[in-house]
């Protein structure tokens, strides 16, 4: 099962600011690709981005709570993010992000 998550779910998560620590090697990683698995099956994620385990970015927030990975969609600047309870070691769900819309950031369209 999946679960998407509301806006002040996913708000909460972030506890007051994020560390990107996709560079970092984690001692004991959430295993999220049969969540994917499923979120590809409901065509809401690519099926490319399942088979290669693709993830653009992971961030962490300051309470070490939660972990939000990051995976790329084919829009721009739009992610799904999937959200890590680091205390319960399971998925707390998904949501999409974007960045288009939170930040005003413009579609490059080249």
């Amino acid at each position: 099962m999946t679960q998407e998550l509301t806006e002040i779910e996913f708000k909460n998560s972030f506890g007051n600011g994020m560390t990107d620590i996709t560079e970092i090697e984690i001692d004991e990683p959430i295993d999220i690709w049969n969540y994917v698995k499923k979120l590809t099956e409901n065509q809401i994620v690519s099926r490319i981005v399942y088979e290669k385990e693709l993830v653009e970015k992971v961030y962490r927030n300051n309470l070490k709570t939660f972990d939000h990975i990051l995976l790329p969609t084919e829009k721009q600047n739009v992610f799904l993010t999937i959200v890590v309870d680091l205390e319960k070691k399971k998925i707390f769900g998904h949501k999409i992000l974007d960045l288009n819309n939170e930040y005003g950031i413009e579609e490059n369209t080249d």
